[in-house]
Order: structure tokens, then sequence, then C-alpha cells
């Protein structure tokens, strides 16, 4: 063995030798190394092996030698560069010079400024540069700039961005650079949040929809489910009312269930809430993921049914630390109210109203006196009205403030934020306060430990969410006066006993409806890297909710009219935590195999006490106390307190697996127990399956010039839904009296026949989808088709009397949901240069069919509740309005029991009456179809934005035309409508009558209107200050924007009904006027 060591010893001495001793002239000015380098080649026969793009950066030399040795000269050429040689053979390999550690560290550091632009010359703001093996590092600001600092000589930075290609870029020298990213390939290596990690888009197999940072900034919202609006394909958000601080409800493929809930899972930093979304500040978000097959929400098990809803907060970035400061005013301009009857349109209502009774005679001077009250009367006489809608609204005015500072290094990364938010609604007792605190901590330990948190603090205060001040201002006659003579109000002011002026629950003090709530959530977690493929994570969140609502009611208000005082609180303590322990499997094989595996065990558990208590009869004039001494009532009319607690445990598996980056395998299975069910139905075990074809990377398709991406995915999968109460399964108890020899006694009795065989309602569903994108990705999007099914729905069975009890809550019936999404963006325009014109497009929808395919008797129809089989979970079913009997049709009117002036129905089974047997389904509540589209325009600094979106298809109830706002008595005020009179013989509204107090016979039939609709939902106008500019003002970047919501809304229940809003029915309409500012420095 020391005989080969010294010949091989022996060999390289001389090989190198031999080299040094060739001799070579070479006199040349500005000529690059490559070409010194061929040269060499030719005089002597010596081949070089090296990096064409490392010599290129490396610039020009001057060469001057005669009769020189390879070796002088390369050591000439390479001197003060980042370069050096080996020799191997016949041939010099070029490299990378290594400079020592002690080498580094005694070199003088150097400060690195430049630029950072997209291929079209676009700065990329947020851009991570650091120092290829050091410790520094910054980010890009507002114009693409950077300052790297404390950078040794010849290092190399390494510049990464998410969408595109990071780029090493090996310093030669230089103080001052350019650099050009490019996107990557169809956006594949963009990361995707997923279920308890992250994917690379290209690599994801399930139906996952991401909203850009871009688009959740260009709506300034009061929370969370309003970002996802027209945003996602197959995300149906309904705005249930426009009171501060109330929230949309959200809906992703569709209604599978009738009583166990349809919400889908919010998981915030990783963790699933129990505890909704209003706490969180929509400006600490930094993106939101929405997961819709059962491929993408099997890991999340027995609570992923329907859909889950991931939304990822804003870390800090390793570089110089940044203060941010966001803030906006919000003026809420009422637009449009009810279409209420004034003074005169009123008095011709009430007599007509009183004249088809026969109780006002148009011939008697004394008729008005007998159905007006004086003050009507006296406004009568002076042609006045009151407008109470009017009176009960003002403009309303929001703001909000959030103040942001972020930053770290390699080790260690913060962000911290303060927000405040405040609502003063467009009625004075209603309001909305919101105070947010949020850390994010990263801290890494050594080399393979990482630790961090995300802890949210929250406080709110809500004013008259519960009071709604409308109903009054809508009936209450216009003929009253408001005020008095001397300018107090009138607290009756028609001198009908049952019409209280509404404005008396305006006043300071007589109504009270609050409720304080708090919120302190804290995601911790712990990251170790057993071995470079396994990685093990700790979560860890406690989530605590305190909650304490206070009612209190004057006797000059709507609510007592005239009575004692009332009071009521409620209290509410909740305490939830999830506890997960996970395992994450990753390496690669031979280059082409992939495989990820993630093992999770998951503990987790909610509890809630709570206590009320009620009273009536409180002191009058003691208005202070308000609800906090409910004891002092007279009469205590009620007290009770509660408590809950359910927990669930889990254990889940998910393999990725991808083959040549071409096809894709993802197998999940979570089985979850909860202490919801009884023993032998409490575990149930939830798989998914999902396949891709990556058709991009295929070498048939990988030099096309039209697609930049083409994907195939294919899912299936089983998800629950655990939505019943706690205690569901077991017989209830309930308090009764009895009489006692003569005395009320108390006991209990039984409420409710318990089941011990409930188990998880189970949705199994399909999908089918293609990722696109097309000329180099100026065109791209998605398009999935879906069908799911769920079974052993949660309902109420029917028991026969004999047994005791009306119902037991039961595993029957199905329903089923089919859609087809497509999501598709494009780049119009795409600017040339920095600040020029650019126009892009987002456009998105959506269909769903919901289907009831079995029901509590089988597929047997549910006529009282609603529910018929092969139709959607919600229709409207209603006799079929034809007109109004007119005075030909006299005879024709009485044989159906009606009368002229009256609604008219169809006989729908011609049996030549009207009974229950003749109505039909008339149309569903949700749309068929939804969607939106964006266009986005930009040029120098400004930036414009448009978004629209639109329901198509569905029915809505306008509760001003039914029920008790809507008798068409003559009593209260109603709506502005062309009722029948025998001198205006019309078709759409019936003869007013005296004393029908619940209104005409059939009127529910009046209150039906198309639902369909497309909104112009936002129009945001930016400006971004020029970076010479912001620097004078002592600012990294600056921006201001000026944005109006809801500007106009193209809808025929609108336009041609004068209706209120085909999203909000009942409640005024306004427009949102926002100005606000964006700086960071």
């Amino acid at each position: 063995m020391k005989m080969v060591f010294v010949l091989i010893l022996g060999l390289s001495l001389h090989v190198n030798a031999y080299v040094f001793a060739q001799s070579v002239t070479i006199s040349k000015k500005k000529v690059s190394l490559e070409e010194v380098f061929d040269m060499v080649q030719q005089q002597t026969g010596y081949f070089f092996w090296y990096n064409a793009g490392l010599l290129r950066q490396t610039g020009k030399v001057d060469v001057d030698v005669h009769n020189a040795s390879i070796r002088q000269l390369l050591e000439l050429c390479l001197k003060d560069k980042p370069l050096w040689y080996t020799v191997s053979g016949k041939t010099i390999v070029i490299k990378r010079r290594r400079l020592s550690p002690e080498v580094i560290a005694a070199a003088p550091k150097e400060v690195i400024r430049g630029t950072v632009t997209a291929a079209t010359g676009v700065p990329l703001i947020g851009v991570t540069v650091k120092e290829k093996g050091a410790a520094n590092g910054t980010v890009t600001g507002e114009n693409g700039a950077f300052e790297l600092k404390d950078v040794h000589p010849g290092a190399t930075l390494v510049f990464s961005y998410i969408g595109y290609d990071s780029k090493e870029w090996p310093l030669n020298g230089e103080t001052s650079l350019t650099i050009t990213l490019t996107p990557s390939l169809s956006g594949l290596d963009a990361v995707v949040v997923v279920g308890y990690g992250t994917q690379k888009r290209g690599d994801v197999t399930g139906a996952v929809s991401s909203v850009s940072s871009k688009a959740l900034r260009e709506v300034p919202v009061t929370n969370v489910q309003q970002m996802l609006q027209g945003r996602v394909p197959g995300v149906y958000v309904n705005n249930t009312g426009n009171r501060p601080g109330s929230q949309p409800s959200v809906l992703i493929r569709g209604v599978r269930s009738f009583s166990a809930g349809n919400e889908p899972l919010y998981v915030v930093d990783g963790v699933p809430l129990t505890g909704g979304l209003n706490d969180i500040n929509p400006d600490d978000i930094e993106s939101i993921e929405v997961l819709k097959d059962a491929s993408a929400t099997a890991i999340y098990g027995s609570r992923g049914a329907n859909g889950v809803l991931i939304v990822t907060t804003r870390r800090g970035q390793a570089g110089r630390t940044v203060v941010g400061y966001n803030a906006y005013l919000n003026v809420e301009d009422v637009t449009r109210l009810a279409n209420m009857m004034d003074g005169p349109q009123f008095a011709r209502y009430r007599r007509e109203a009183n004249r088809a009774i026969g109780a006002y005679d148009d011939n008697d001077p004394h008729a008005d006196e007998r159905i007006f009250g004086a003050a009507e009367l006296e406004a009568i006489a002076k042609g006045s009205s009151t407008d109470y809608q009017s009176l009960t609204v003002r403009t309303g005015i929001a703001q909000n403030h959030e103040l942001s500072v972020s930053g770290g290094n390699e080790n260690t990364l913060f962000n911290i934020s303060l927000g405040y938010f405040k609502d003063k609604g467009y009625i004075s007792i209603q309001d909305y306060t919101r105070y947010t605190t949020r850390i994010n901590l990263d801290q890494k330990i050594g080399r393979r430990v990482k630790v961090g948190m995300s802890t949210l603090g929250a406080f709110s205060i809500s004013n008259g969410m519960d009071v709604n001040p409308f109903y009054a201002a809508l009936t209450t006659s216009p003929l009253s006066p408001a005020y008095d003579n001397e300018g107090n109000i009138n607290m009756r002011p028609s001198g009908d006993a049952l019409q209280v002026n509404p404005l008396v629950d305006l006043e300071p003090g007589a109504v009270v409806n609050r409720n304080k709530r708090f919120r302190l959530l804290s995601s911790m977690y712990g990251e170790a890297d057993l071995l470079p493929e396994l990685k093990f994570r700790m979560n860890f969140a406690p989530d605590l909710t305190q909650s304490r609502t206070g009612n209190y009611r004057g006797a000059i208000t709507t609510f007592q009219n005239g009575a004692a005082p009332a009071a009521s609180n409620s209290e509410s303590f909740t305490l939830s935590y999830t506890w997960e322990n996970m395992l994450t499997y990753n390496k690669t094989f031979a280059g082409k195999h992939r495989l990820n595996v993630t093992g999770l065990y998951s503990v987790q558990n909610l509890t809630t006490e709570s206590s009320s208590g009620s009273a009536k009869d409180l002191p009058v004039g003691l208005d202070s106390i308000l609800y906090y001494n409910t004891g002092a009532g007279a009469t205590i009319t009620g007290v009770g307190s509660g408590y809950s607690s359910w927990s669930i445990l889990s254990w889940m598996g998910r393999i990725n697996y991808a083959f040549d980056n071409r096809f894709l395998l993802t197998l999940t299975g979570r089985a979850d127990g909860s202490s919801k069910f009884a023993p032998g139905n409490k575990w149930s075990f939830f798989p998914a399956v999902a396949v891709a074809w990556n058709i991009t990377h295929e070498p048939f398709l990988n030099r096309s010039k039209l697609f930049s991406n083409l994907k195939l995915r294919l899912s299936y999968g089983k998800n629950g839904n655990a939505g019943l109460a706690p205690y569901q399964t077991r017989a209830l108890l309930s308090r009764t009296s009895y009489d006692w020899d003569g005395v009320a006694a108390f006991g209990y009795r039984p409420a409710t026949l318990g089941n011990s065989s409930l188990q998880w309602e189970t949705t199994a569903s399909a999908n089918a989808g293609i990722d696109f994108g097309i000329l180099g990705n100026r065109i791209s999007g998605t398009v999935d088709v879906y069908q799911s099914k769920t079974t052993d729905l949660l309902l109420a069975k029917l028991l026969p009397v004999s047994s005791g009890y009306t119902t037991i809550t039961s595993n029957v019936g199905a329903t089923s949901n089919t859609g087809l999404e497509l999501g598709i963006s494009s780049v119009n325009i795409q600017a040339r240069k920095d600040g020029g014109f650019e126009w892009s497009t987002d456009f998105n929808m959506a269909t769903n069919k919901e289907k009831i395919l079995e029901l509590s008797q089988g597929k047997v129809n549910d006529v009282g509740n609603g529910r018929f089989i092969g139709q959607p979970l919600s229709v409207i079913y209603d006799y079929v309005k034809t007109g109004i009997w007119q005075k030909n049709e006299a005879q024709q009117a009485a044989q159906y029991g009606s009368a002229v002036g009256q609604i008219k129905v169809q006989d729908i089974n011609n049996d030549k009456k009207i009974d229950a047997s003749d109505r039909v389904i008339l149309g569903q509540t949700r749309p068929k179809w939804t969607g939106g589209i964006t266009n986005r325009f930009s040029y120098k600094g400004f930036d414009l934005s448009i978004f629209l979106n639109a329901a198509i298809g569905g029915m809505i109830k306008d509760p001003l035309r039914t029920g008790n706002t809507f008798t068409l008595a003559g009593r209260y005020n109603t709506v502005d409508v062309d009722y029948w009179t025998p001198d205006n013989p019309v078709n759409s509204y019936p003869q007013p009558r005296a004393g029908q107090s619940q209104g005409p016979v059939y009127g529910s039939t009046l209150s039906y209107y198309s639902g369909t609709y497309v909104r112009i939902k936002n129009i945001n106008l930016g400006y971004r200050f020029s970076p010479q500019t912001v620097k004078h003002m002592g600012m990294q970047s600056f921006r201001v924007y000026a944005n109006i919501q809801n500007p106009y809304v193209f809808s025929s229940f609108v336009h041609r009904h004068q209706g209120i809003d085909p999203e909000i029915t009942n409640q005024p309409f306004y427009v949102n006027y926002v100005f606000g500012i964006h700086a960071t420095f």
C-alpha cells in the first residue's frame, strides 16, 4: 500500500511539473478569461473545464506574458478573482476559490446595494437577500431596493422570492447590483399551505384555492370572511347583516347537513379553532387557503366535511427591522331605505282599508275622525309627514389603525402588531370596538431545534347588536309627529297604544344591549430535526374566551311601552386546547422518487361554563344600575347556568409520493374518537386517496410554447361531521311543576329520549380537476368538478304518541352536492419597463346543485319542514300567485272562498278548491351560480382595481312584504305598493282590508323575488410615492388610496321592485367611502 501511495504522489508531482513547464505567449488587452483559456489550449494542447457563467461574472483582464509557464499565467489572470484551478491529467479545472475561515474573518466587510426586478422590469418587494453561508440578510423595499451590510469579499448572495426561481450571485468586487428574477414555471414552486404542512403548488393533488396577499389588501374589511366573497370558486359568502361587528356566513361547496352545521373548519397558523374569526385583525393575515375536496380535508377527519379555511398570519423576515402603519377612515353613507308610504299615501291607504269593510263613508264629513287620531288629523290638514326611517339613521363612521414591527436575523424572527378598530354604525346605539395584539416569534436553537409562538389577544365591545328599531320605524304612522311643540319625543305619537315612537329607544341609556368579549389564543410549537430526513413537531394551543352580555330595557321604550324596566345578563367562559405531536419524514431517492410521510397524534378539548339571570319591575328612575343588579327587580324571571365539555382524540397518517415530478400520489387516513358519542360509536376512520399527472414535465410537452403548466387531478375520500351537541346521545330531564296538596311543587320529568346508536354524519366525495397555464402563464387557472354524498344525517325521527315522546334524534337521511368550479387569471397587458402600463384579471365562477336523497321516513317528503326528495335543502314552497280577483271574476272568486280585490292563486290540481295540496316549489334560497371578477390596472405609481361579484338563480323572501310589517290592514305603515281598488284594478297587490292582523290571505306569495344580482363590490384607486420622495419623507414606502364599496348593484329586486338589497333585505343599505394609507419605516 505504501508503494501505491508513493507512485500516485510521484505521478501527480510529475504532471504538475510538466504543466508548469509548458510556456505560453499572450499579449492582449480587455480580453475575457474564456479567450485566454482558448489561446492556452491552442499553444499547449491542455483543455480547460469551467462554468461559463462563473467566468462571465469575473470581467475582463489585460495579459502580457512571453514564454511564461501556465502556472504564472493562471496566477496572473486569477489574481483578485474568486477563482482557482486544479489539474487532472490533461485537463485544468477552473472552480470557485474557497477562502479559509481565517482569511474570511480578516477580510474587510463590504456594503452591497442594488435592486431586484422581475423580467418585465417591475420592482419586486419583499425579496429575501442573504449571504450564502453567513447570518446576515435583508429584504427588498417598496422599489425593489436593498442594502446588505457586512458582506465578505467574494461572497455569494442568494435571492429568493415566492413564485420565482432563486438566484445565486457570486460577488466579484461589485458593490451595486441589478438582479432579475424569473417566475417559477407556472408558479409550480410557489408554496401552498395545506393541512399540517406546506407543499409546492406543483405537488398539490387536491382542490386547494389560494387568495393572494394582493387580493387580501384590496378591500378594507372588518372580518376575515369578507375577504373571500367573490374571490374563490365554490365558496359562498352571504352577508347576513350590516350591523357593526356582524359576521357573514360561509359555505364551501353547498349545504350537506340539516342540524350538524355547515360552516367550514377554521385553522389559524396550523391550529383548528372553535371560536370563530371575528377576533382576528384582517391586517395580520398573510395568506388564505381554502381546502375543498376530500384529499385536502381528510387530514382533519371528522371536522373537515364542510371544507377547511386555513389562515396564515404574517411572520418576521430576516433583515432590517421594518415598522409599518396602516390606517383608514370609512364613511358609511346610507343610500337606500325601505320605500315606505308618506303621510298622504298612508291616509289614502287607511281610508281604503276601512272602506273595504264598510267602515269608511266618503259622504260622511266626520269619517276621518273615526279612523285617525287628533295628531294624524292635524298632519292631514297641514299636508305634513314624518319619515321615521330617516330620523332613525345617521352617517356611520368607522376607523382602523394597525401598527406593526417585524424583522429578525437568521436565528430569530419576530412580528408584533397592535390593532384598533371602531365602527359607529348608522344607528346611534349600535357600535363595535375591537382591540387586538399579535406576537409571532420564531427562534432557532442550535442547528436542529426551532421553537415559536403565535399569540393573539383581543378585546371587543359591541353595543346594540340585538336591538332593531326598524320595525317601529317602518310601521309607525307617518302622520304622527315624532316631537311635540317643545321638542320632546312623543312616546305614542299617533295615540295608538301599540305604536311607540322608535326614537325613544335611541335616547341615551334607554336601551342597553352590550357584549364584552375577551379572547386569548396562543399557538406554541417546538420543532426538532431528529435526522436529516426526519422532523418532529409539537403544537400546543390554548384558547380562552370570556364573554358577557347585558340587556336593559327602560320604561320609556318600545320594549316596555311604559311598564317598569327589565334587565338580563349572561356570562360564558370557554377554554379549549389542542395538543398535537407530529413526525414528518422527507427524502428523495435516486433523484426521481420523492417521499413525504406525516404522522400525527392529536388531542382536542373544549369546555364551556355559563350562567344567566333576568328580572323585571326594576326601580324606575335608577337607570344607572342597568343590568348589573338584576336582584333589584321585584320579579325574577329567570336564573340559569350550564356546563358542557367534549373531547376528540385523533391519529392521522399521510403519504405524499412523487415520481420524476410527473406522477403524484397522496394517501391520507385519520381516525377520530369523540366523547359526544356513546361507547361503540365513538371512533370512525376517514380515508382519502388522490393522484395527479403533471403533464408539463412529460418530454412531449416540456418544449411546448402553448402550455406552461398542465396537471390532471383525481381524488376520492370520506370526511365526518360531529356537529351534534354534547350529551345528545343521553336521555335528558327538564324541570316541571305539579300540584301537591294544593301547593305548587317542583320536580323533573323526561324531556329528551337518548339514542346511544348515534354516529358521525359521513360525507364521501370525488373530485376531478385540471390546473393549466398558457403562453408562459399569461393565462392560468383551474377547473374542478365534484360530487359528494352525505349519509347518516342527524334528524328528528317521529315516534308513536304512546311512547311519551314526540321525536328522537337518529342517523337517517342522505344528501348530495354536485358542482363545477372555474378560476382563471390572466395578464392582459404586461409592463415592458418599470412603471409601464399593466392590466391583469382574476375571474371565477361556480355552480352547486344540492339534493335531498332520503329523509327520516326514507324517500318520503317532509312537507311540514319544507324538505323534498330530489330538491335542495332549502326551498320556497308556497302557492302560485296568478293575480288579483277582478270585478268580472266575483262568482269564481266566491267558489274558491275569496273575494274581488283579494289574491288569486293557482288551483294546481284543478279540484275547484285551494288547499295545502296546491302548494309547489317556487325556487331555492341559495343561488345556482356564484362568481366574481377583478380587473387590476397599474401605471407608474398609480394602481386601480375594480371588483365585481355575482349571485345568479336564487330566490329571496322580502320580510318587508309579509308578516307584521305588511298586514295591509291600514293600522300600521307599510311599503308603498300599487294595491288594488275598484278604481285601480291592478294585479300586483290586493285591496287593503282593516282588521286582518296577519295580513291578506296568501299574503306570503307577495314576498318572493329573484335574488339574482351583479354587484360592483369595490373600486380601489391608490398611489405609491416614488422612492426618492419617500426617502425625503423619512420612510421606506408610502401609499395612499381611496376606496368605494358597494356603489351599485344590478338587481331587479332593487330597481324594479324598490327592494333595499338582495342580500340584506330588511336593513338600510349604505355605501362605504374609504380613505387610507400604508406606510413603512
